[in-house]
Formats: C-alpha cells, structure tokens, sequence
C-alpha cells in the first residue's frame, strides 16, 4: 500500500498521563457504496422544483409547515453544492457542472418518477459525463426546543451569585432523496432517501433571550443544506477523515528524543529510537517501544507491520494493543474497498 493513504498533522496533544501524547493523523475512508469504475464523470442536477401540476401542493405546503414558500428550494440548492464540494475534492469522480442544472418534479419529499432515458442520455453526451447524480425530493423541517433550566455559580464585583441558564436548541430536519442514472447501462444504480439532523444551541438569562441568540433559520438551512448534501457525497465517493493516534513519550531521554521527533515529523529519526528498544529486557519499555513502531508503521502505509507490531506489544502486555489492533483490520478492510473504488 502506498503511504499516500495517509497524510499527518503534526500538532501533538497531551493525552491523560505524561507517558503518552498523541498524533492527528488524516485518513481516507472509503465511499459506503461501490460505484463502477466505468463511472468516471458525472453530472449533477437538481430536480426539486415542482411541475406547473404540483405547483399549488407545494405551496399550500409550505404555508402549513411555517417554512415559508421557497425555503426548501433555496436550501435544495446548498444542498447541491455540498455535494459539488465534496466531490470536486475527492479523488474518485470529475464533476461536469456545478449544480445549475434544474429539473421538474414533485416540489415536496415524495420521488417523481424516473427520468426518461432519452433526457438521460442528452443531458450526459452533451456533459461528456458517464453518470447523472439527481436530488430528486428534498424537504426540511425545523423546530426550536428549550432545555432544562441550569444553575451556575459566577461571581459579581466579589460576589458569589447563582443564576439559572437556559438553552434553546433550533433542531433541523432535512429528508433529501437522491438517484443516480448510470447511462451507459441504462440502469439506476442508486436510489435512497437520507433523514439529517442538525442542532444549533444558545444560551441565555431566559427562554426569549437565549432563543434571539440562535442563528436567523435561513443561515441554518443554508448550513444544515451543505451538511446533508455532504452527507450524500461520503455515501459514494471516498473521503479524508482525521484521526488521533496515541503514542508513548516517557521520562526516559531516548523516549524524549523520539517524541521531538514525531513533532518535527521526522518520523525515521523516531523509529530508529524505538527499533533499538523494542528487544530490551524490560517488559514495559519493549512493549511501549513496539506499540510505537506500529504507529510508525501505519503513518509509513504499512499496515500489515503495524498489526505485528500491535500484536508483539500486546503479547509483552501493552493494554492499548488490543483496541490498535481492531482499529487496524478495519483499516485493511477499507482498504480493500479503497483500492477498488479508487482503482489501484
């Protein structure tokens, strides 16, 4: 495996006990689903806006929820983008457009019907794309809730004065519901509706007050629009995640030095210093030296020696190996799924 799976950051944090800190290292994790690797270009559209038949439903709609006419459509389109976003970042698939092309359909949550094929293919040979990704149905919802009242304790020109806090939380529904045309097969090759919750919180001297504190509900649509349209592109194309690493620094200067270099991302110098402890006679040294080595081993791209690692450190009694050890076989799982979606 190529180490050009992972890519680091430096800025290491103190973990609980001064023996350990730990590293934030940038995954990538593969897509949930598994597109063909015929499917190289796709093109994006956003059919969400309701026909001159569905017109009227969509805005008497809109009128019983309180979202107001046009708020879905305008959250549809951030919702678009965030799934031009992410793929435009991803290393799996060229987008064609940005999101500006618009079709007809039902306005509300329910699927249209099926594009015809004919439109199928005229819109992907005049995009030169293999693929049409559509956001068929989109609704949203929102509510704001308060919760339970808390004390705290301030003090106030010296002195000490309890005061209740309230929090109002502004919950947002989105349901998007997405297909995806695969044209040289003439096949749907994906068809699901996804449910997203997002919350945004305040705080206040009472209910009104911290309510007035929460985002306008155009900037949360906005942002809870971007969200689920991200959401859908984690679903089909792989992604960078970050994840923390924990590795041993100890009192000891060998110790000591490797930690520096882990910081300076001279990760050579570092495991030179853990290879010549990894045989000492003192059990806990060996198996805090292995237990690094397959950290080192992983940030390298090699994960089948991180794993012997893991496990040489378990075996001298290390008890963080056994978790490592899992988190790494999902790591050679996904893989797996990778270098099939990414074609390597």
């Amino acid at each position: 495996m190529r180490p050009i799976y992972i890519l680091f950051l430096f800025f290491v944090f103190l973990i609980s006990s001064c023996t350990t800190s730990s590293v934030l290292v940038s995954i990538q994790r593969p897509a949930d689903i598994t597109l063909s690797q015929e499917i190289k270009t796709v093109v994006i559209a956003n059919r969400t806006s309701p026909t001159k038949k569905n017109l009227a439903g969509n805005i008497i709609e809109g009128i019983v929820s309180g979202e107001g006419i046009g708020s879905d459509r305008k959250s549809s389109e951030y919702c678009i983008n965030g799934l031009v976003t992410l793929l435009d970042n991803s290393d799996r698939f060229n987008v064609k457009n940005i999101g500006e092309l618009e079709l007809k359909g039902t306005g509300t949550s329910s699927f249209p019907f099926p594009l015809k094929w004919k439109k199928v293919d005229k819109i992907c040979k005049s995009y030169n794309a293999d693929a049409l990704i559509v956001l068929e149905t989109f609704d949203s919802d929102s509510r704001v809730v308060f919760g339970k009242p808390i004390k705290r304790t301030i003090k106030r020109k010296g002195k000490k004065i309890v005061e209740l806090r309230h929090q109002a939380i502004l919950e947002m529904k989105i349901v998007s519901g997405w297909r995806i045309y695969d044209n040289k097969k003439q096949e749907i090759i994906d068809e699901n509706k996804f449910t997203e919750l997002k919350d945004f919180k305040a705080w206040g001297k009472s209910n009104k007050e911290a309510e007035s504190k929460l985002p306008y509900r155009n900037v949360a649509l906005q942002q809870s629009g971007d969200f689920a349209g991200i959401q859908y592109g984690k679903r089909i194309s792989p992604v960078w995640i970050q994840a923390r690493r924990v590795f041993y620094t100890g009192k000891d200067d060998a110790l000591k030095k490797a930690s520096k270099d882990v910081k300076k991302n001279q990760w050579d110098d570092a495991i030179e210093i853990w290879k010549a402890m990894v045989n000492v006679n003192d059990k806990k040294t060996a198996s805090r030296a292995s237990y690094n080595m397959a950290l080192a081993s992983e940030i390298k791209g090699y994960l089948d020696a991180a794993i012997d690692w893991a496990k040489k450190a378990k075996a001298l009694g290390d008890k963080r190996a056994n978790s490592y050890i899992s988190t790494l076989n999902k790591r050679k799982q996904d893989q797996k799924k990778l270098n099939k979606q990414l074609n390597n």
